[in-house]
């Protein structure tokens, strides 16, 4: 497989990352996709590098689901109020 693998820890780091960071809501929030939410990520202080595949399926796994899983970058319903976002 070419696409590069998270280990389990890089996955925990991940996940834990976003159920801390990230907060539902019940509309769509279109000013934060999938791509934006990955480089907030990696720019957090014990982020890394990972694919925007690799982070929508973090978010799947963390239970939120995309809006429209055809499009290239997802978008979810998250609240602007999310710590991760400031």
């Amino acid at each position: 497989m070419s696409d590069y693998e998270l280990t389990d820890i890089e996955k925990k780091a991940l996940d834990n990352w976003i159920m801390l960071n990230i907060l539902p809501q019940k509309t769509p929030n279109k000013n934060y996709t999938s791509y934006a939410l990955k480089i907030l990520f990696e720019q957090a202080p014990d982020g890394f590098f990972i694919t925007n595949k690799q982070f929508k399926e973090a978010m799947v796994r963390c239970n939120f689901l995309p809006v429209n899983k055809n499009k290239l970058n997802w978008e979810f319903r998250i609240s602007l109020k999310s710590p991760g976002l400031k």
